[in-house]
């Protein structure tokens, strides 16, 4: 084949796959866009520093809607604080199955994920503050509680995950 076919038969590949990566993208699309403003000295830490939390491995049929299934504890330590007033948040997606935005979910038309129930056994929701007042002497701890969740009589059996974001807020 001469080089002047081969950069013929490029050109026609490249332009036809251009146009089928073009056929699959959408006129628009949407994305949340998060931030947290505080005020406070703390230095935050999640789960001992680890990135994942494994909540344990559960029957689909042992759930209930919208009942948090197991507790496994989420510890979290501020250091390098000044004596403050605040509260810890925790800021992630809800099912919108779920109106009190207890259930965090990897995109909100999920109807599976986690749910977290604060150091009283209340169950939080999505960006709920959860007072908490710390000292400058020493490691102050707090601990959620995690389990899953559904708003559905028998989930779907699968492997979840969830991003979410703990804050400590002071104003």
């Amino acid at each position: 084949m001469s080089i002047k076919k081969s950069v013929i038969a490029a050109a026609v590949f490249a332009s036809l796959s251009g146009v089928s990566m073009m056929a699959n993208a959408a006129p628009s699309a949407d994305v949340t866009l998060e931030g947290i403003i505080t005020n406070t000295t703390c230095d935050v830490s999640v789960n001992n520093g680890l990135a994942t939390l494994n909540v344990g491995v559960y029957k689909a049929s042992s759930f209930t809607p919208n009942t948090q299934q197991g507790s496994v504890a989420l510890p979290v330590e501020l250091t390098n604080c000044a004596d403050e007033t605040g509260a810890l948040i925790i800021q992630g997606q809800s099912a919108s199955s779920d109106p009190s935005k207890q259930l965090f979910t990897a995109a909100t038309g999920d109807t599976v994920g986690f749910m977290i129930k604060d150091a009283n056994d209340v169950q939080v929701a999505e960006s709920q503050n959860v007072a908490l007042d710390v000292t400058s002497a020493d490691t102050n701890s707090y601990s959620f509680n995690v389990g899953m969740g559904t708003t559905d009589a028998t989930p779907a059996a699968g492997s979840y995950s969830v991003p979410v974001t703990v804050a400590y807020i002071v104003n």
